[in-house]
């Protein structure tokens, strides 16, 4: 039997800290925005694209700047994204603590805290949203030290059956989070989706992964701006008396 390491688990309520803290980092002002550039692929084919809310021309804010392959699912993913009313919106990810409820299964594995958690729904989740979470579990990954999200995953546990005869075999989505140096905030740097099952007798399997290569926060709102700086400043104050 080794011993050398064994996890504890409890329960905790979302809160309580060092999760309650986590939790308000993916949860910023409403007026702060985000300029970024992400490479999408999924295995057949790369795409590179810029979005900028502050460019005036709306057909212009969402640009592919680079392509290699051709894939008709990679291109129907970039454009379903571009044409949401606020891409940048996937960067952040505010329904974190809707999504866990309020009191999770939490590991503690050493460095790193492991919560488990069935999804919530929240204002963000669509009727298929809502449906398919019945059949995942959700894990957050968290630094109890720093109070920073590492990473979220969505898997299903066992295959399901899928609304208009199709049934997901196996599903895995992991959002790689990281913090922002300016503004403190937790966003998405990456995410993967791997899906595999079956649709009509036709066999499906999907992988897709993006990557965040460059982003840019900033506030619409200097009011907004303004009050939030002086919290951010207290913030760092509090770490750095905490070394």
């Amino acid at each position: 039997m080794d011993l050398g390491f064994i996890a504890s688990a409890f329960l905790m309520a979302s809160s309580q800290p060092p999760l309650d803290t986590a939790l308000s980092r993916t949860e910023p002002p409403i007026s702060l925005r985000a300029a970024f550039t992400v490479e999408l692929t999924d295995g057949e084919a790369f795409r590179e694209v810029r979005f900028d809310p502050r460019i005036e021309l709306a057909t212009d804010r969402w640009t592919v700047i680079a392509a290699s392959g051709e894939s008709e699912d990679l291109d129907h993913a970039v454009e379903a994204w571009g044409n949401e009313i606020s891409p940048d919106g996937w960067l952040i990810p505010d329904d974190l603590r809707a999504s866990m409820g309020g009191l999770v299964e939490t590991e503690d594995m050493g460095s790193l805290w492991r919560i488990q958690f069935e999804h919530q729904p929240s204002d963000n989740d669509g009727p298929i949203d809502i449906w398919a979470s019945e059949h995942l579990v959700g894990y957050s990954w968290l630094e109890p030290v720093s109070e920073q999200f590492t990473r979220v995953e969505y898997i299903a546990p066992a295959p399901f059956d899928w609304p208009g005869g199709g049934r997901v075999e196996a599903y895995h989505h992991t959002y790689v989070l990281a913090p922002d140096p300016t503004y403190g905030i937790t966003f998405v740097a990456a995410f993967e989706v791997d899906v595999t099952g079956e649709f009509l007798t036709a066999e499906i399997s999907r992988s897709y992964r993006a990557r965040i290569t460059d982003v840019d926060f900033f506030f619409v709102d200097p009011i907004d701006e303004a009050r939030y700086r002086p919290t951010r400043r207290a913030a760092l104050q509090a770490v750095a008396q905490s070394r």
